[in-house]
């Protein structure tokens, strides 16, 4: 199949400290991962677009959209919450970020590719409406979603989220829309404590154990998303990726392999397979040991893109 991997230089600008886990760094591996597997020698490769305010309002409060701008610091950093450093880039490189995923949205609706990857800082999926936190500013996954449904009339979308820390900030903007079947794996309890109880009528809500080793994973996730996901036969496929739940990855406490993430593309690839139109769209969320994320995102790559 046809890969767009869209990525872009500007999140060199969200500089948050040699010390802080999500540096640029991340990146830079996923990069040098991709080329050393030849994945990116045939693909079409993007990440020049600037988002649209139009889109992000789709998603976002204007009050809040309006604050950010505000916020962003002329000289030095600042703490827009009390673990999400904003440096003076980087608002320009959240913008360039959201307008990564939403260019990644343009060219599978348009055919240009069936499947796209966007390694993509800051992350997003911890963004509310009306909120940052959890080194999230703008939720990247929520606007292209927004987006696939009000710009391109797309009735059934799913929002996939395997991350360690759920993605609180997308069940926010997207919850109860039945548009939407969010289905989100992580730990628990962890960050960020909320929306993890199944009270929503499109979100399916998986917590792990701590410790949960990658067989326990897949088996949570066959019997709680397959026949959901069947029933649904989403139009779009739009993925939280999140590669921290790998055993070696230093934030959290699930131990799962490079092999899980393989699993995990798989599994995804083959929910819609019969329909020759199934378009999936993998947005960069967690990962926080450089070769764990880099080997973990190659092998989810290889796979979801068979």
């Amino acid at each position: 199949m046809k890969l767009g991997y869209y990525s872009y230089t500007t999140h060199l600008d969200h500089d948050v400290g040699d010390m802080h886990p999500e540096h640029p760094m991340r990146i830079i591996a996923i990069n040098h991962q991709l080329e050393r597997l030849g994945l990116l020698q045939d693909s079409h490769q993007g990440g020049c677009s600037h988002v649209a305010r139009k889109d992000l309002l789709r998603a976002h409060k204007v009050g809040y959209v309006e604050q950010l701008l505000l916020m962003s610091p002329a000289n030095g950093s600042i703490l827009a919450n009390v673990d999400t450093p904003m440096a003076v880039g980087t608002l320009d490189a959240a913008y360039q970020a959201a307008g990564c995923v939403v260019e990644a949205l343009d060219d599978l609706m348009q055919g240009k590719v069936e499947r796209a990857f966007c390694a993509v800082r800051p992350p997003g999926h911890h963004a509310e409406r009306n909120k940052s936190m959890g080194f999230c500013f703008l939720n990247n996954v929520a606007i292209a979603a927004k987006k696939a449904q009000q710009e391109f009339g797309l009735e059934r979308i799913a929002v996939i989220d395997f991350d360690v820390h759920q993605g609180n900030g997308t069940i926010d903007i997207l919850a109860d829309d039945p548009t939407f079947l969010i289905c989100s794996s992580f730990q628990h309890p962890s960050f960020p404590f909320t929306h993890w109880r199944n009270i929503y009528s499109n979100v399916i809500n998986t917590p792990l154990d701590e410790g949960s080793s990658g067989i326990e994973m897949r088996r949570a996730i066959e019997s709680q998303w397959l026949q959901q996901l069947q029933d649904f036969k989403p139009q779009l496929t739009i993925i939280s990726a999140g590669f921290d739940a790998h055993a070696d990855d230093p934030m959290a406490d699930l131990n799962w392999s490079a092999g899980d993430y393989a699993w995990l593309g798989g599994f995804l690839s083959g929910i819609n397979k019969e329909n020759t139109d199934n378009k999936i769209l993998a947005v960069l969320e967690g990962g926080y040991n450089l070769e764990a994320l880099a080997s973990s995102c190659g092998e989810f790559i290889i796979a979801f893109n068979d």
